[in-house]
């Protein structure tokens, strides 16, 4: 990749990045380090979404944004007021990577998902109450070769013995990205279960635009654990998002199972529609679904989970209705 990239691409990201670090003092950065892992080695192939990491933080919860660094009170303001409980804001960083079903070839493939890569930094910001959520996402990103996929998924590949990715050099071309989501929550009942567990289901929304995706769906979230009041809306459809559960966390652990789907309609995906150097006679798909389901452990300090994520067709001549990828996500506070 020439110079002239890398400088072109990293100085939008750079100066976010400047913006978190000197906008987050230290009482309040990194008051909860996370890692997520997204991978679809779980159905045992590569393919469409491939891969994905992680690194971010979360601030510990507070009553307001009085004390929130400048960028997050700024952000804060996106959303509608409400009665809260708890407010809280945080960054990541998160890499990901798309490619067509067989990555030994070394040549295009009109009639596949193409090779792309894309690498986020992105802020967050959210209000919470036992019964109603707002959460809202800034960030920029780069696709294309700026971003590293690549370089990344043939180091991996070569360390773990799989086959050698050959057709990055047909990736979509180098892009900035500017995204913004929001999601809402609202409970719909909670009711007592049995040895002091509870259920509860509630109903969300989430929207994103840019010109990475613009997509608006609407879900239906059905939990089962312990501390339900105190994490409603930590689980987001927010791809690469952590919610915060060890914060909430009883001294002897706390557990929760959930199931999440929804269903909404996309209006661009760059991942499809982008630049690249040979002729794509592919189309979106503008229906989509998704779902998952997940187990999560919390204590104190740390916490984990595990999710398994199914999503439908993302083109139109994708010959798989379904596709799917497995989520391991780790919390530590600090």
């Amino acid at each position: 990749m020439s110079q002239k990239y890398l400088n072109a691409f990293s100085v939008p990201i750079s100066i976010l990045t400047g913006a978190l670090l000197v906008s987050a003092p230290s009482k309040s950065f990194a008051d909860q380090l996370y890692f997520n892992f997204d991978n679809d080695v779980i159905i045992g192939a590569d393919g469409d979404y491939s891969n994905g990491v992680v690194v971010g933080w979360l601030a510990t919860p507070a009553t307001d944004f009085s004390q929130a660094p400048a960028l997050f009170k700024w952000q804060s303001v996106i959303a509608f007021p409400q009665e809260s409980s708890q407010s809280q804001w945080g960054g990541q960083f998160y890499h990901r990577m798309w490619t067509p079903t067989e990555i030994a070839y070394d040549y295009p493939q009109p009639n596949e998902r193409p090779y792309a890569g894309l690498l986020e930094l992105e802020s967050f910001t959210g209000q919470f109450s036992s019964s109603l959520a707002q959460k809202n996402w800034l960030s920029i990103g780069v696709m294309g070769p700026a971003s590293f996929a690549d370089e990344l998924q043939t180091i991996v590949h070569k360390i773990t013995g799989s086959t050698t990715p050959k057709g990055w050099d047909y990736q979509i071309e180098n892009q900035v990205t500017f995204q913004f989501a929001y999601e809402v929550d609202a409970l719909l009942n909670r009711w007592q279960a049995f040895d002091n567990s509870e259920w509860d289901i509630s109903v969300f929304n989430h929207t994103m635009a840019g010109n990475f995706r613009s997509q608006s769906s609407v879900g239906l979230t059905l939990r089962w654990g312990d501390d339900l009041a105190e994490t409603f809306g930590q689980l987001s459809s927010q791809a690469g998002h952590m919610g915060d559960y060890a914060s909430y966390a009883n001294r002897y652990g706390s557990w929760q199972a959930y199931f999440r789907m929804q269903a909404g309609y996309r209006f661009n995906d760059l991942t499809i529609e982008g630049d690249l150097p040979y002729d794509s006679p592919l189309n979106i798909e503008n229906q989509q679904a998704q779902a998952s389901l997940g187990v999560i452990w919390a204590f104190p300090t740390w916490s984990v989970s595990w999710s398994f994520n199914y999503y439908s067709k993302e083109y139109e001549s994708d010959v798989d209705d379904w596709h799917g990828y497995g989520v391991i996500s780790y919390t530590k506070v600090l």
